[in-house]
């Protein structure tokens, strides 16, 4: 099950075909499924892009699909490569959104959501010691927002082992982590998972830092939540997962397996960089990554920081304030 013809959509299993669409971003292309049945499905959009829009309706034509055809779209989660394309889509086909309820805001661009999740990350990047000069990913990932999606909606909220309206053999699973709004879909007959970027097989998932959903609370511990939900994973019987990137993942229990050994490997190698005494999560992050931090930084702070909680739920990490910036030590 590969998409060797990236202008159509190949049949992946029974009733669903997967195309692969063009992005402007590191990540390469990303996959979009047709789940066909008693509701014709779109999973996930791409970005908004022409590009994009034409691979798309040029693929869904190779196999008798018109545009128009597409009842509902269900979003994996509100990155703007899952999700840029999708107004577009909408105001083609008329159809309605399925998406879990944290994907609202972000699919929405709520102007107000957006300047809490900006002022969020300004606070959180001052914390974490990231020099003045480089606050300016903040404005920059709200430019990446607004020039690759379009303000939208989400109709109908989904929620964990849910049956997926339209489509009864599928079950929704709640699969945070790699971003608050993820959600997998399981078809259980043929053993099949439609995993967005929860599972893909040549790249493990960054553990997204994203600003809570109430805002009075804590950030929520992503890194935490994306190792419970692979486990979740790792104990269900699942044949194939259809990735948001990339081929098919086959085994997917050696993979997750794989994952959860490579995540606590550097987990210890920033418990041996606190060895030496106390940094800043800026500091840290640049010790771990010292090639990708300057280009990648929400990226790697976010991963510092999931490597960080972990040392605090196990008790082997204290943190003091100096400053306005937090600095730990073992």
């Amino acid at each position: 099950m590969t998409m060797r013809d990236k202008k159509t959509a190949v049949e992946m299993a029974p009733g669903v075909f997967g195309l692969e669409l063009p992005t402007p971003f590191k990540v390469g292309p990303v996959n979009v499924y047709l789940l066909k049945g008693d509701c014709l499905t779109l999973v996930d959009a791409g970005p908004l892009t022409d590009e994009a829009w034409q691979t798309l309706v040029e693929g869904l034509r190779a196999i008798s699909v018109r545009l128009e055809d597409i009842e509902q779209i269900v979003l994996t989660h509100h990155h703007v490569d899952h999700c840029g394309l999708l107004e577009r889509v909408r105001q083609a086909t008329g159809a309605r959104t399925l998406a879990h309820p944290l994907a609202a805001p972000y699919v929405r661009l709520d102007p107000e959501f957006m300047r809490y999740h900006d002022q969020f990350f300004t606070d959180l990047y001052r914390m974490s010691g990231v020099p003045e000069a480089q606050m300016l990913i903040i404005k920059k990932y709200q430019k990446l927002m607004n020039t690759f999606s379009a303000p939208s909606r989400i109709d109908v909220l989904l929620k964990h082992e849910q049956t997926l309206p339209g489509l009864p053999e599928w079950q929704v699973l709640y699969t945070p982590g790699h971003s608050q709004s993820h959600l997998s879909l399981y078809r259980a007959k043929d053993r099949l998972m439609v995993g967005g970027d929860h599972i893909i097989k040549h790249i493990s998932s960054n553990a997204f830092i994203e600003p809570p959903r109430d805002r009075s609370s804590s950030r929520p511990l992503t890194l935490v939540q994306y190792r419970t939900a692979l486990q979740m994973c790792a104990d269900m019987e699942i044949e194939t997962v259809l990735a948001g990137h990339g081929e098919p993942v086959t085994h997917h229990r050696e993979l997750i397996q794989l994952r959860l050994q490579k995540n606590w490997e550097r987990t210890d190698a920033l418990r041996r960089l606190l060895a030496s005494g106390e940094k800043s999560v800026f500091e840290l992050t640049a010790l771990l990554f010292p090639t990708l931090y300057e280009k990648e930084l929400p990226l790697t702070i976010s991963e510092t920081l999931g490597h960080i909680d972990l040392l605090r739920i196990l008790h082997q990490v204290e943190e003091t304030e100096r400053g306005g910036v937090m600095y730990y030590h073992l």
